[in-house]
């Protein structure tokens, strides 16, 4: 499965398991991972939603080029960002538990505007992670809004206006993420382990600290990231240059 999900004692832990793509989403399985990330998130066994990719090189590349390459106009970027990825995004600032991102390698485009949307984020140490939206004419969602508050509105604006990853090392030190490890392994131990420490507190007032504290961030700035990515993947611009690396790639 593209997408699959394991409960352990206090976590669901939602696995992106696309290793040959870059664990990157196309349409389809991003409508389906917001689908699981919201089953999961009332998931009444688990404290914690979590999310990591298969393997030890990526979190996610993001969107997969294809899909941007074979945009067409406003009703393909609206199906593509705003109902795919963006609901992705809405899953993610919607749920009702914790929701952990737990990056077990590259996290790049709209992987790392997944980190950006997480409450809580950890990550195994060198892994490069941003989003090179600009270099693709596009703009992205949520480390252009909710980015600023989590680090800072200079950190954000670099990472957005270069395009340019950064080291695990780096962000942790901008504040975006709380904690670093050496390995996957010592990383899912890491979410267990704070997971089992949420799972000890009130099951609701745990659940209302969460709402509150994403109401106080302002998530819902993320719509006005949505609207700017979708005009954006709408241009020309975005297909001619996802089109263009392709064609070098290949």
């Amino acid at each position: 499965m593209p997408i699959r999900v394991e409960r352990w004692e206090h976590v669901s832990w939602v696995i992106i398991d696309r290793e040959d793509k870059g664990n990157s989403l196309d349409y389809e399985h991003a409508r389906q991972l917001a689908d699981i990330i919201r089953r999961e998130c009332e998931e009444p066994s688990t404290a914690v939603v979590a999310l990591r990719g298969a393997g030890s090189r990526f979190f996610s590349t993001g969107v997969d080029l294809e899909s941007v390459a074979n945009v067409r106009g406003a009703e393909d970027a609206m199906r593509l960002m705003g109902e795919g990825l963006g609901g992705v995004c809405k899953a993610i600032t919607g749920c009702s538990k914790p929701f952990i991102a737990a990056v077990n390698g590259h996290a790049v485009g709209i992987g790392f505007e997944m980190v950006v949307a997480s409450d809580l984020a950890f990550a195994v140490r060198g892994v490069k992670m941003g989003s090179p939206a600009v270099k693709w004419g596009m703009v992205p969602p949520a480390s252009t809004t909710i980015g600023q508050y989590i680090m800072g509105q200079k950190s954000a604006a670099y990472i957005v206006l270069t395009g340019e990853l950064l080291p695990s090392d780096e962000l942790y030190r901008m504040g975006l993420l709380n904690g670093l490890v050496d390995s996957v392994e010592e990383l899912v131990s890491m979410v267990e382990g704070v997971a089992a420490k949420i799972a000890g507190n009130s099951r609701w007032a745990v659940r209302e600290a969460v709402r509150v504290m994403r109401a106080s961030r302002m998530h819902h700035l993320t719509e006005i990231g949505l609207r700017s990515l979708i005009l954006s993947t709408a241009r020309p611009e975005a297909a001619e240059r996802a089109r263009g690396f392709l064609e070098r790639k290949r």
